[in-house]
């Protein structure tokens, strides 16, 4: 009996570190180097599209971008975090 109980209360022992512990291991947070309010900076036209948008978009800092063709934004590339 005393066996069983000592290895029930390590076995929740257990249990409680892993849950208590943070694994953070695989996130990585993406940080803008830009400003904000850049989030929109370059005009889209025929030859800059959405891929040569989500790539300048990636070189300042952002996760993604794509071409904002909406009458806010006026057909610009507008970087997403």
């Amino acid at each position: 009996m005393g066996i069983t109980k000592t290895s029930v209360t390590f076995l929740l022992l257990i249990v409680l570190a892993t849950s208590l512990s943070s694994y953070n291991i695989l996130a990585s947070e993406i940080k803008p180097t830009g400003r904000i309010d850049d989030m929109c900076p370059t005009t889209c036209s025929a030859t800059y599209g959405n891929g040569k948008c989500k790539v300048d978009c990636k070189k300042a800092g952002f996760s993604s971008g794509q071409c904002a063709t909406s009458d806010i934004f006026k057909n610009k590339c507008c970087c997403t975090m």
